[in-house]
């Protein structure tokens, strides 16, 4: 897929809410990471957050975007830069993977924990405390700006704030999309 921006951010924290702002803003098509993999590999995800074979799955995101019809000038993925494994443990999506997809943006969408916390009990039921929040929210980012260097690619770091969403609008038109 080419002309990929690649959002990411820790489970709960807003990226499927701005994924959609944004495509139906500015006409982008936005898919969720998820969803391509569960669609290649014909298997959902648990609901509990942590993923088996994370390397595996990612090879499955790549491949999914490859078979993506898109009509899009810029297009959107939502994913993570990282997960949780089976051990809940903090893991890192390869950067391999992200080679592979070749994004001429990355985002990484931030919150605050407490915020977090709170969709992730409303949305999912799910429980996570604050400390181990802010650890993996704190590994994302590190991974995310790891990841634009091996890249050389700006790296956005998206935060809510008005002055946050002002800069994404310039750097979505920068883009070419209005």
């Amino acid at each position: 897929m080419k002309n990929l921006i690649f959002m990411g951010g820790i489970h709960g924290v807003g990226k499927t809410t701005i994924c959609t702002e944004l495509s139906q803003r500015y006409s982008l098509s936005s898919f969720s990471a998820s969803k391509i993999i569960s669609d290649v590999k014909k298997q959902s995800f648990t609901s509990n957050k942590q993923i088996a074979d994370i390397d595996e799955n990612q090879n499955f995101l790549i491949q999914g975007t490859e078979q993506l019809e898109v009509t899009s000038k810029i297009n959107i993925i939502d994913g993570h830069f990282c997960l949780i494994d089976k051990k809940k443990n903090i893991s890192r999506i390869p950067k391999e993977v992200f080679i592979g997809l070749n994004p001429i943006l990355l985002i990484v969408v931030v919150d605050t924990v407490s915020k977090i916390i709170d969709r992730l009990q409303m949305r999912d039921k799910l429980d996570y405390s604050p400390l181990f929040v802010e650890s993996f929210q704190n590994e994302e980012i590190k991974h995310a700006k790891l990841i634009a260097e091996i890249l050389d690619k700006q790296l956005f770091i998206f935060d809510f704030s008005p002055e946050s969403k002002l800069k994404l609008h310039d750097i979505i038109t920068e883009l070419g999309v209005i």
